[in-house]
């Protein structure tokens, strides 16, 4: 079929340049039917344009439905806080001079005086730490009301204040919720360069969010404190132990220096653990009143498009041909049998 229209359009040409040439009368050449077993792209937009009406109420509908699911998830609260480490104050003594005893010395202290940037972000991301923190704040509850809320409704009983639970839930606990809480809750971003790291609170209850972020940052400044004191009452031990089985005045007075170290360390730390460069500023934010409706408008004109077509050509539409009506009567037949 293709071969012949080919033949017969190159002649039609030829025919055409001949006329020209001898300063005839071109006739009209026709442009070649539409087979009867294609689409006409001009057919679909007149099925849109008459059934114009369906595909807008459809897509109202949408944006009115996803404007509703916005407004029944509500508005998300965000409060975030940047920390910087502390620099250390003096440096440290040298451990050249110590030989075998300042190797052993420099395995049992962390010699950088405060803690770094790395380390408030191992400590943050302790499931250690973010257990204590749910235990301290009280948010156990408030963790799965909000990140976990079919749970909450199922197996928390709100009268009593008592958790149930069955052979798949088993009542939580701040270790157990520690994951649930990091996932759903908490954002990190840690900045080498500048050597900061902002921690954000993110949730659906306002007071909550204020009451993590403030709670987080108090809780991991005792947390970091407790941890650097206790590690340096270790290496005072370790090395007022060592102290008095040497005799060399030189290396005394240098052991005597990084324990003065280490105790000032502990002082220091005292005061604070990191420097809060940005304190928490609780933010409410809404995307969901623009992404909803206009996610659920598109996705609707879409799916009441394809039907509008779909159904416009199973209901007898569109191409007559013998193929195409073979098709439609299967498509009839066999559109509402499961098997």
């Amino acid at each position: 079929m293709d071969f012949d229209f080919a033949i017969g359009f190159n002649c039609g040409e030829y025919y055409i340049r001949s006329m020209s040439e001898q300063n005839q009368p071109v006739p009209p050449v026709q442009p070649p039917a539409v087979p009867g077993d294609e689409i006409n792209p001009l057919e679909i937009a007149y099925v849109l344009v008459r059934y114009k009406a369906v595909i807008a109420l459809a897509t109202l509908v949408g944006l009115g439905g996803g404007y509703m699911l916005a407004k029944a998830k509500g508005p998300t609260y965000t409060s975030s806080a940047v920390i910087m480490a502390k620099e250390s104050d003096k440096q440290l003594p040298s451990l050249g001079a110590l030989g075998m005893l300042g190797g052993l010395a420099a395995a049992q202290m962390n010699l950088s005086g405060n803690p770094g940037l790395d380390k408030i972000e191992v400590h943050f991301d302790s499931r250690q730490f973010k257990a204590e923190l749910i235990e301290e704040c009280g948010l156990l509850n408030d963790i799965y009301r909000f990140g976990a809320p079919r749970a909450y409704k199922k197996f928390y009983d709100t009268a009593s204040g008592q958790w149930t639970g069955n052979e798949k839930f088993l009542p939580p606990t701040p270790a157990k919720a520690a994951d649930l809480f990091t996932k759903k809750f908490v954002r990190k971003e840690a900045d080498a360069k500048r050597g900061t790291l902002t921690l954000t609170i993110q949730s659906r209850d306002s007071l909550f969010t204020c009451k993590v972020i403030e709670g987080g940052l108090e809780h991991l400044n005792r947390y970091i404190q407790a941890d650097v004191q206790k590690e340096a009452k270790s290496n005072v031990d370790y090395l007022e132990e060592r102290l008095i089985t040497i005799a060399d005045p030189l290396l005394r007075e240098k052991l005597q220096g990084m324990i003065a170290s280490e105790i000032e360390k502990a002082m220091v730390i005292s005061r604070e653990a990191f420097k809060v460069i940005d304190r928490p500023f609780c933010v409410k934010k809404h995307r969901e009143k623009i992404f909803y409706p206009l996610a659920a408008a598109a996705g609707m004109f879409m799916a009441c498009t394809m039907a509008v077509i779909f159904l416009y050509y199973l209901l007898g539409g569109g191409n007559t041909n013998s193929d195409s009506r073979k098709w439609v009567d299967l498509i009839r037949k066999y559109l509402f049998k499961v098997i």
